[in-house]
């Protein structure tokens, strides 16, 4: 093609014209587009007739020249997802199906203070409490429970259950299951609601490879086979051959909001063609073809964390969703309902340009014989170097939702009863962000407007200024005010300054209703790692006095921190622990909380490093065994083992393994090392004492297979019995035979296992 070797192959016949056709989609295959004043009766194509083609046959050598105009030449597409996917070491085959074990799991956070009004009150006893996370795994699914619980010098006990809730997750459907507690979907315009009940969801976690937004496709065109270099904002993110022609590159990793992307083409004389072109990528877009849903039916939970059984008795029903309809339109529709109320409404989120997205929807409800209107648009854009967000919501006549017809009417919060639970008549919000202004200064001003429908009025403006001082240092302002209320005002200015080995300070100045007040406090933040120390000195002077020490230690079992507060009336200290207890893959585990999946691994072994994704994870226990946390769920992870700790009669199958989990789940990796099987590094003299030759041929009796003897006569032996014999046949010096006792070749240490290969008798 065009003086350029395609190396591909493809099957030309001969018409009764005596011309050459080619099936249309071969023909596409080989990078020619087939046009319908080509296409013969019986629909091949005549390559004589294609436009902008001219060719020449070298019936001997059996290749076709092609000379081609660009315009006559298909647009290769470039998936830059598989291009990644072959420059990856990771493992290359296809992604295995989520896995996950049986078990349980607590999370566990405990506090317990003490203190009163002076230092001989230090040990009075004020409180403990408890947030914990039970969960139960299996391949049916996950059960989850979290509740509160505490007690104190007034109360004995006192708890209040949270959330109880199973779900089980389809990857094939992209589906998630859930029973008992649950969150409705929602869209910007809605408000999600908390029921108790049953959820059908659309579930995009459960496939990460998977791009659900719309992304900027980029194409070009070479004259020669080149290779393209692509950048987004400057960094490179792709590097690929092209074939002379046009090109199209797709699925590129970009990142959220405005950008610019930089299509960079070097030919084989290193002339280079810069093309570039601006995006906005957006989440709230989904690509055409894509669809979300969500679908609820149960009762409205109320009272949440204070009372732990408060379920509204009216059934309601809930469903949401979105479509991809192209690159630059997603619909959205939401419909609720249930004891006389229906809810429903519709709109849409769409492109403006290479500039931002904008939204508008509207809705309309019925309950008890009263209807009622919302109508909503929001615009979220860069525009010459401002991030702008806008946002307007308005309801109309007597608008009601599932929150507002089942809200408790005798609920009361900080001693004040519930207003209103409809969505507020008036919301009005706007913010323009300058990313560098005034000598890389960042700003950031907002205004906020609240009618709720009891004619509750607040109008909120703020500005925030924020400046980096050097490498190290940081000093911001912030003030806000409600124009409807003089008496909510602040004004907060603060610096900080980082000094390295993760230690900072910070002091700052505030101003309120409630006084003045001034701050500061120096920190050192734990590591990433395990056994990490952390610790914070903090005093604060003005309307809120007190001075506060704290430190905390992180180790592989858990986190404890402790602390002392001297305030205004009060000295206290307190101790906090957080943790999680893992009973699975046959043992019973502490750790640090595991919010996420996790892994046990299975080493064969104590003491054996394991690292994962190539970063240490810990040392297996007594019993071969460690918990592994930090895994990503559906996700491919990458397990190995550092086994210069294993003996050297260990059997490994593999020190890599790669597991994708499910969600919450754990998993165990069984990394196949075998310390039973009675195999042992034995050195193969002769009876003068020289190494059998290296290369001999080794065959136990009753064995398969031979096993090959290499350098200084050194020969790995597995399967072997209480006393073995071994046949070993040498290049040069012929058979001998070699009488092994298991019991006192193990007994020797590895470099005296010694055993003589005596010649036939």
């Amino acid at each position: 093609m065009n003086g350029t070797s395609t190396q591909m192959i493809a099957a030309f016949s001969r018409s009764s014209l005596d011309r050459l056709v080619i099936d249309p989609e071969q023909l596409r295959n080989i990078g020619l587009l087939p046009v319908a004043d080509a296409r013969q009766p019986d629909g091949f194509i005549d390559v004589s007739k294609l436009p902008g083609v001219s060719y020449t046959y070298d019936e001997a050598e059996q290749t076709i020249h092609f000379t081609v105009e660009n315009s006559a030449l298909v647009e290769r597409t470039i998936n830059a997802g598989d291009e990644a996917a072959q420059n990856s070491s990771d493992d290359p085959s296809e992604p295995a199906t989520a896995q996950t074990g049986t078990g349980a799991l607590m999370n566990y956070t405990l506090y317990g203070s003490s203190g009163g009004q002076d230092v001989g009150d230090i040990t009075d006893f004020q409180g403990l409490s408890a947030a914990l996370e039970a969960r139960f795994f299996s391949p049916a699914g996950v059960l989850t429970s979290s509740q509160i619980v505490s007690t104190s010098d007034a109360e004995l006990f006192n708890g209040v259950r949270l959330d109880t809730t199973w779900s089980y997750s389809s990857e094939s459907q992209m589906v998630t299951y859930r029973m008992g507690d649950i969150t409705t979907g929602s869209l910007g315009w809605t408000r999600p609601v908390r029921l108790g009940g049953i959820q059908i969801q659309r579930n995009f976690a459960l496939r990460p490879d998977l791009v659900t937004m719309p992304l900027p496709l980029l194409s070009g065109s070479a004259v020669v086979p080149s290779t393209v270099d692509v950048y987004v904002d400057n960094a490179r993110r792709l590097t690929t051959d092209v074939p002379a022609g046009p090109f199209s590159i797709t699925n590129l990793p970009f990142i959220t909001g405005a950008g610019n992307a930089r299509l960079v083409v070097h030919d084989a004389l290193g002339r280079e063609t810069v093309s570039e072109t601006p995006f906005y990528v957006s989440a709230d877009l989904l690509a055409p073809g894509l669809w979300d849903v969500s679908g609820e039916a149960g009762f409205a939970r109320r009272s949440y964390a204070t009372e732990s059984f408060d379920y509204d008795e009216q059934p309601m029903l809930s469903a949401t969703a979105r479509i991809g309809a192209t690159d630059w339109l997603t619909l959205e529709a939401h419909a609720e309902g249930g004891a006389d109320l229906l809810n429903g409404g519709g709109g849409g989120v769409f492109n403006i340009g290479p500039f931002g997205i904008a939204s508008v929807a509207g809705a309309v409800s019925q309950h008890h014989g009263k209807s009622g209107f919302l109508l909503s648009a929001r615009v979220e854009a860069d525009i010459m170097n401002l991030h702008v967000f806008a946002r307007t919501q308005r309801t109309f006549g007597d608008y009601d939702d599932i929150a507002s017809v089942t809200a408790n009417p005798d609920f009361i919060a900080d001693g004040i009863p519930l207003a209103s639970a409809r969505a507020p008549r008036v919301l009005d919000q706007i913010s323009v962000s300058l990313p560098s202004v005034l000598d890389m200064t960042s700003l950031n001003v907002s205004y906020t407007q609240l009618e709720t429908t009891d004619e509750i009025r607040s109008r909120l403006l703020g500005i925030t200024a924020n400046r980096a001082l050097g490498e190290r240092g940081n000093v911001f302002v912030t003030a806000y005010a409600d124009v409807e209320n003089r008496d909510v005002f602040g004004v907060f200015a603060g610096l900080s300054w980082s000094f390295g080995d993760d230690i900072s300070a910070g002091t700052g100045i505030s101003v309120d209703a409630d006084g003045f007040t001034a701050s500061a406090d120096i920190t050192k933040a734990e590591q990433g790692g395990l056994d990490s120390t952390g610790w914070r000195l903090r005093g604060v002077e003005g309307a809120h006095r007190s001075i506060a020490a704290s430190g905390s230690y992180r180790s592989a079992i858990g986190r404890i921190e402790a602390g002392v507060d001297n305030g205004r009336h009060q000295l206290s200290t307190h101790v906090q622990l957080d943790g999680a207890v893992a009973v699975a893959g046959g043992g019973v585990f502490l750790s640090n909380r595991i919010d996420d999946a996790f892994g046990i691994v299975d080493a064969g072994a104590p003491d054996v490093a394991v690292e994962l994704e190539n970063r240490p994870a810990g040392r297996t226990g007594w019993n071969g065994k460690l918990l592994v946390t930090g895994l990503n769920a559906y996700d491919k992870n990458a397990i190995s083992i550092n086994p210069d700790n294993l003996s050297l009669d260990t059997q490994i199958e593999t020190t890599r393994a790669f597991v994708t989990p499910r969600d919450r789940s754990g998993v165990v990796i069984d990394l196949g090392v075998r310390t039973d099987v009675k195999a042992l590094l034995v050195i193969l003299q002769d009876e003068s004492g020289a190494f059998v030759e290296a290369g001999s041929s080794a065959m136990l009796d009753g064995a398969e297979q031979p096993i090959v003897v290499g350098y200084d006569g050194q020969a790995y032996l597995t399967g072997l019995d209480t006393n073995n014999r071994l046949i070993v046949d040498q290049p040069s010096k012929g058979r001998c035979v070699a009488d092994l006792n298991l019991a006192a070749l193990a007994a020797a240490v590895a470099s005296a296992r010694v055993a003589i290969c005596r010649s036939p008798s």
